[in-house]
């Protein structure tokens, strides 16, 4: 039978899952390779640098969070209007969602309006205004001996994100704390941490932090990862980049960005209330990254408030995501979309006031068929 081009896609998608699952148990398996994993190099050539405080021999080297902050920016003035930042390169502290030819998600209607070079900036109503850099705004993670993460917050919006600067620094030789590579990250800011891993031949930087609706109950707290690649930009050094997410076709996902947990609802014609709940787990391994995620759908009567609801679907899969070029590419797109897509008016719970991230995938387009036909459910790994 004629495979339909876009069966190939699915094909890579499970193929690749299987492909990072083997390759993990192989490595577990393994008693007598000593072999460490080859670690992709650090950028050398220093942005930025401060004097570093003399520590006692065997002490870890440290920096208050106000030197921290005067390392990473160049002259901040709180007060001031937001996204007026700019860092120790003398480069604004702006978040753009998507570059380069993911640049068609920048002309959504909202953007239409914007110069083409500030479409994918946030609204400035958006954004609270900018204050003094306090402790709590100043996240550090030790990742070495001398080297550490840091990401200095300079703008809080109004959905509980948070901007700024992150870094890579180390606490050189010569009394000196250099930044190797900068750049600027969005995301939730409590507890917040960051790792650098290495997939493929290129260093990814994953950050992760949480929001709250109440801070007393850890239940209402949302999590979520961003993504982003350590990449070389000529003579401005090397920089930590949100390079989107793209299909095995070239298309956009959108940002590289995971939410751990997510909700929706819609009322059916009946009139029931149909809930859409989403669990993900990523684990970044040598070869690419795994997305689990599962989705849960219930549906209950609100005439019938006491009675449990009714399980209606529970769907599961695991995708891959490499790095391919200078840019993420995952293996298919998110199961959360595919199940909305077939079991509710997607239009009507769409974005809802929900920052854009990975899970919003769309089902890729070849030929102007649907990549996936069929139940999705039938394709859960």
């Amino acid at each position: 039978m004629s495979q339909h081009p876009s069966a190939w896609g699915r094909r890579l998608g499970i193929g690749a899952a299987a492909a990072l699952g083997l390759a993990s148990l192989a490595a577990a398996c393994s008693s007598t390779n000593t072999t460490q994993p080859r670690q992709a190099p650090l950028p050398i050539p220093a942005l930025c640098s401060i004097e570093s405080p003399r520590v006692a021999a065997g002490a870890v080297p440290t920096l208050r969070y106000e030197q921290w902050a005067r390392l990473l920016l160049r002259d901040y003035t709180p007060g001031f209007a937001a996204s007026n930042a700019r860092d120790c390169t003398n480069q604004p502290v702006e978040w753009r969602e998507f570059r380069g030819n993911c640049a068609e998600y920048c002309d959504e209607p909202t953007n239409q309006q914007r110069p083409e070079a500030e479409r994918c900036r946030v609204p400035v109503s958006d954004v609270v205004a900018q204050r003094p850099i306090a402790d709590d705004d100043v996240i550090v993670t030790r990742i070495g001996p001398t080297l550490r993460l840091v990401w200095v917050i300079t703008d809080r919006y109004s959905n509980g994100e948070a901007v700024g600067p992150v870094a890579l620094t180390e606490f050189a030789e010569n009394n000196r704390v250099v930044v190797r590579a900068i750049g600027t990250v969005r995301n939730y800011p409590k507890r917040a941490r960051m790792r650098l891993d290495t997939v493929g031949e290129r260093r990814v930087l994953v950050h992760e932090g949480e929001i709250c609706d109440n801070d007393d109950d850890r239940t209402t707290c949302r999590r979520a990862a961003r993504l982003m690649l350590l990449r070389s930009v000529g003579t401005g050094g090397a920089r930590f980049l949100p390079e989107p997410l793209r299909s095995v076709h070239g298309r956009c996902y959108g940002p590289a960005r995971f939410e751990f947990q997510r909700d929706a609802n819609v009322t059916l014609d009946s009139g029931w209330r149909r809930t859409f709940q989403l669990a993900t787990a990523i684990q970044v391994r040598g070869e690419g990254v795994q997305v689990h995620e599962t989705v849960t759908v219930q549906d209950r009567d609100p005439s019938r408030p006491d009675d449990p609801p009714r399980p209606y679907r529970r769907a599961g899969q695991d995708r891959a995501v490499y790095v391919v070029g200078n840019t993420f590419v995952s293996s298919d797109p998110s199961l959360w979309s595919r199940v909305l897509s077939q079991e509710a008016r997607v239009d009507r719970i769409r974005d809802a006031g929900a920052p854009r991230d990975a899970s919003a995938d769309g089902a890729d387009v070849v030929d102007g068929g649907d990549d996936f036909r069929g139940d999705p459910m039938d394709g859960g790994i």
